[in-house]
């Protein structure tokens, strides 16, 4: 009963391993999320939103060529996510520049943390 006993923490620790972000590999992907904001929203916080996470797991990011296809990829979700909203909230207040524009800035935030780290690596 020991031995089962033993599998089965060792089996919910690398459970919790895989699943914690400080202990699992860093997953290779920016997340584009293109806001939508109500005008009732408390303080602009965004009532709903949708998420894209873009994979540059195939990209040598510490490159130029790789880095500019990851900006390109960010850009694309970011316009289909907000395409995305503009069919569910028509009437919207939010206009396509500024939901674009706002998923492309916190997305290049982070892709540019993992383009300098690449950078750093390449070195």
């Amino acid at each position: 009963m020991r031995v089962g006993q033993l599998y089965i923490t060792v089996a919910a620790i690398s459970c919790f391993a895989a699943s914690s972000p400080g202990w699992a590999q860093q997953a290779s992907e920016v997340v584009v999320e293109a806001p939508h904001v109500e005008a009732t929203t408390v303080k602009g916080a965004p009532a709903l939103s949708i998420v894209y996470k873009v994979s540059y797991a195939d990209l040598n990011i510490g490159t130029n060529s790789g880095a500019v296809e990851l900006q390109k990829r960010i850009k694309d979700s970011a316009t289909q996510a907000c395409a995305q909203l503009k069919k569910l909230y028509p009437s919207s207040v939010e206009t396509d520049p500024p939901c674009v524009k706002a998923a492309i800035k916190d997305a290049m935030a982070q892709a540019n943390r993992a383009i300098a780290a690449a950078e750093r690596t390449a070195k």
